[in-house]
């Protein structure tokens, strides 16, 4: 309680120094009391420390299985409908060619109203079961058809302020560290755009300090969050995560150039991660890469509307997972196509689920203020563009030491 002198606590792991909550008078007493008496000491905080331990064990739980949870509807849910509808038609092909027609189903289908889309997976799958009369691809097809409705239903709930708080408490939860600092005092409500790197496997940095963190909400104020046009639209069990998270402080739109236009043209705060598939491609674990020298579509647009344009940048992106590398050429021509092509793992017994002993560290940098130019020139993009990747080189080096990384180089590709 504001001690100051020989009682003052301290908190230090080093020998001979005092512990937090142990004052300098408690621990002279400690080291001149006799060896019984040091032992119930060291015995007691032995298991203090186990305590604490177990409670810390029980606090993860709940974020383990929200992001459980949210790996299944954000990345599994689109494969599972595969499996689901590989499962109704199986009987007559196997496996294999089972779920070979699920995919080039789902990708002729994925372009036509979803609700089309339903009514073809309902009668492919459930015909096929019947004529197999099998229960168990019956039990597919149903799988399949729920799923594909999820599609075609405009808005699956309204927002849940209860839901949105316990996830902005259970992503940081998770890991061992998560915090966002930098130059936040600097952020404007309303015409911001906040460029945020590196997008890594499946963005916990992004999802953890950004998107569901409420100290970002109120230096935003007013904010819009992209992503995949497929993944935000036609992501099923994603797209309740979409709607649910829906409220005052924004929402999560689509990265189309039309959704883009109308957001900017109001004078919306807009937040996105301009590396997107490429930079998941680009993932190496522990080196921290970002795919920008070709990405300057984010720039024109805060050209045309005189955007103050934010670099965000996470530290220990690059430790959330594991993944295999190699083919990067052939799988960054995929991304061309709206493939993500990397495979990753994180826990070994879940491999969807990130590393739990990471420190994710996001600094906001300070605006780049953007003149407004209706039709920037190519040249004119191109000196904003190189402007903009100064600025995140510059906040990249002033915060990689506070980050724990003073060696760290930033690779832009």
């Amino acid at each position: 309680s504001g001690l100051v002198g020989p009682s003052a606590c301290y908190t230090t792991d080093h020998p001979g120094r005092c512990h937090a909550g142990v004052s300098a008078s408690t621990a002279s007493r400690e080291m001149t009391a006799g060896p019984s008496q040091a032992a119930a000491v060291v015995g007691a905080k032995a298991k203090a420390a186990s305590l604490e331990e177990v409670a810390q064990d029980h606090a993860w739980l709940p974020s383990l299985l929200l992001f459980l949870a949210s790996g299944i509807a954000w990345t599994a849910s689109i494969p599972l409908l595969f499996v689901t509808v590989g499962g109704s038609i199986q009987p007559h092909v196997g496996w294999p060619w089972g779920v070979a027609i699920a995919v080039v189903l789902f990708s002729i289908l994925v372009q036509v109203d979803q609700r089309i889309a339903t009514g073809v997976v309902f009668l492919v799958s459930f015909s096929s079961a019947a004529v197999a009369g099998s229960r168990q691809a019956l039990v597919f097809s149903a799988a399949a058809t729920g799923l594909t409705m999820l599609n075609g239903i405009k808005h699956l709930c309204s927002g849940c302020p209860e839901l949105l708080e316990f996830q902005c408490k259970g992503y940081a939860r998770y890991h061992k560290s998560c915090q966002l600092s930098g130059a936040l005092d600097s952020i404007q409500p309303g015409r911001s755009f906040f460029a945020c790197h590196p997008h890594g496997c499946t963005s916990v940095g992004w999802i953890s300090n950004v998107v569901w963190n409420r100290r970002f909400h109120h230096a935003a104020g007013r904010c819009f969050y992209l992503i995949d046009s497929t993944l935000r639209n036609k992501g099923l069990l994603a797209r309740l995560f979409c709607d649910a998270f829906e409220g005052p402080h924004g929402g999560f739109r689509d990265n189309s150039q039309g959704t883009i236009k109308q957001l900017m043209a109001r004078g919306e705060s807009v937040c996105m991660i301009p590396g997107a598939y490429q930079e998941a491609t680009l993932f190496t674990y522990g080196r921290d890469r970002v795919a920008l020298n070709k990405r300057r579509g984010f720039v024109k647009y805060c050209l045309r509307h005189g955007y103050r344009l934010h670099p965000v940048y996470t530290f220990g992106e690059s430790e959330t997972y594991w993944a295999l590398g190699g083919f990067e050429s052939f799988r960054l021509w995929l991304n061309n196509y709206g493939i993500p092509t990397v495979a990753f793992w994180g826990l070994w017994w879940c491999p969807i689920l990130p590393r739990r002993h990471c420190e994710l560290m996001t600094f906001v940098g300070q605006p780049l203020e953007l003149p407004c130019i209706e039709n920037p020139t190519d040249e004119e993009v191109e000196l904003w563009h190189g402007k903009y990747m100064k600025c995140l080189q510059v906040l990249f080096d002033q915060h990689k030491a506070e980050a724990g990384l003073p060696s760290a180089k930033l690779e832009i590709v």
